[in-house]
């Protein structure tokens, strides 16, 4: 039992095992019990005492002269916390001098680390909450240690992991794509190996040059094992690996494909209608249109389950008002109108219907697994496209006309860039955990741990057992 000082009026504080803990430290002597000190923010802590044992050189190692013990240094260390406290080690250690030259020597303490005042056992503990993704304002408040020591030690740790460290194992698929990385414009391009979802490469910029840097940095034996690479209609990046590795086939993705089809004509569309109604002033017809993004946009298939989600709610409902019960929390009547609304929209607007017709026979085409009839789909579309005489849809088949060789490599590699897709939402949610990291190899290296991380879905507490 300690007793702590007169201040707190002799209440006794169990000390277990705290002289042993500090005495596993080698070359350390324990000369005093350890005690409970305040700092002047008033913050406890156990403070120890001691004082390195090392033998203590003799002979200066400039003049070989003899060295006598010129004074006692001390220094204060932080340590692994004891009961929730912060532990602080009090370090004496002698110092000598030569008496020829005047150099000075001091003894070494084996295990202080080499870059901060803190032993290397808490380094390493820091290095594993880390490594555990925890972030470096959790560890700076559970250690007592200011964010910017923990933020060094981070940053070393990533350095040793990745830094010149190249894959180890081949890759056949990858996908590459940009993010943001600072207001203003400012992008950085990401690689990933499709099959593990590990980030391969980042570096700042959306150009050819990321892409050459990429190529350079992983060798041609690395890129010579490699088969596809999907990625968004870049220009850029397509034209860069056409140019420096040409057997690499490079996909278009037939999601983005779908998603410039519905931003493009099927919501171009829409706001075209709703101007002209709106000038025209038929408020009946132009009130059809507010509210339908969603419908226009979801597929068929989709509006007909929410119908049947909403008309099983609501008979749910119709009934526990009949039988006098008070509904759950948060329930309420939904909508069951989604389908018919569509049809009146696509019986309302002949152009509309086109285009939502075509966009179902797009994603039809896109099923093929053989080249030869994906192309002929493809083909086939782009004719039916250009006799629908709409505007917004002649303009699309153009880009598919254009990048025909890209789509059609769909049919024979089976990938798509939906991993890196949520790669680019654990990237936000580093960023967001960090409040933001405008060390940007600093960011880069925590994305490419985060990726390596496996995934671990924690119960909720709401789960009762």
């Amino acid at each position: 039992m300690l007793k702590l000082p007169n201040n707190n009026k002799g209440k006794t504080v169990p000390m277990h095992d705290t002289i042993t803990f500090a005495h596993g430290l080698a070359s350390f002597d324990v000369t005093a019990d350890p005690i409970i000190a305040a700092t002047n923010s008033r913050k406890k802590h156990t403070l120890t005492c001691g004082t390195i044992t090392l033998e203590l050189s003799r002979t200066c190692s400039v003049c070989n002269g003899p060295m006598d013990i010129h004074q006692d240094h001390e220094i204060y260390l932080t340590h692994i916390p004891l009961q929730l406290r912060p532990h602080i080690l009090r370090v004496k250690r002698s110092r000598s001098r030569c008496r020829n030259c005047g150099c000075t020597h001091i003894q070494g303490i084996p295990f202080k680390d080499p870059d901060h005042r803190i032993t290397k056992h808490l380094r390493l503990l820091i290095e594993k909450r880390l490594g555990e993704g925890r972030t470096l304002k959790s560890v700076s408040r559970e250690f007592s240690i200011h964010p910017s020591i923990i933020k060094s030690i981070d940053k070393k740790r990533l350095q040793r992991l990745f830094e010149n460290k190249r894959p180890t194992t081949y890759s056949k698929y990858i996908a590459i794509d940009e993010f943001l990385l600072h207001k203003g414009h400012h992008y950085a391009t990401v690689v990933i190996d499709l099959e593990s979802g590990d980030i391969l490469w980042c570096e700042e910029g959306k150009k050819k040059d990321q892409v050459y840097n990429f190529i350079a940095y992983m060798g041609k034996n690395w890129m010579s094992h490699v088969k596809a690479v999907c990625m968004d209609m870049n220009g850029q990046y397509h034209s860069a690996f056409n140019e420096r590795c040409p057997w690499i086939a490079v996909i278009f993705d037939k999601f983005h494909l779908i998603k410039l089809y519905n931003d493009k004509v099927l919501t171009s569309m829409r706001r075209r209608k709703q101007a002209e109604l709106k000038e025209k002033g038929d408020d009946n017809r132009y009130n059809l249109y507010k509210g339908s993004r969603y419908i226009i946009l979801s597929d068929r298939r989709t509006l007909q389950q929410k119908d049947t989600h909403a008309h099983e709610n609501n008979e749910k409902l119709n009934k526990m008002t009949l039988m006098g019960l008070k509904w759950p929390p948060g329930a309420r009547k939904m909508h069951a109108d989604h389908e018919r609304r569509l049809d009146e929209l696509l019986a309302m607007n002949d152009d509309l219907n086109k285009a939502y017709f075509l966009l179902a026979q797009l994603k039809y085409s896109f099923e093929e697994t053989d080249s030869k009839r994906l192309f002929d789909g493809l083909k086939t579309w782009i004719n039916m496209a250009k006799e629908s005489g709409v505007v917004e849809i002649i303009s699309f088949a153009k880009t598919i006309r254009k990048r025909m060789r890209s789509f059609v490599c769909n049919a024979t590699h089976q990938i798509t860039s939906g991993k890196l897709e949520g790669t680019n939402n654990m990237i936000k949610t580093v960023r967001r955990n960090s409040y933001g990291i405008p060390d940007t190899q600093y960011f880069f290296w925590k994305i490419m741990e985060a990726s390596r991380r496996p995934y671990q879905q924690y119960k909720s507490h709401r789960i009762l057992h």
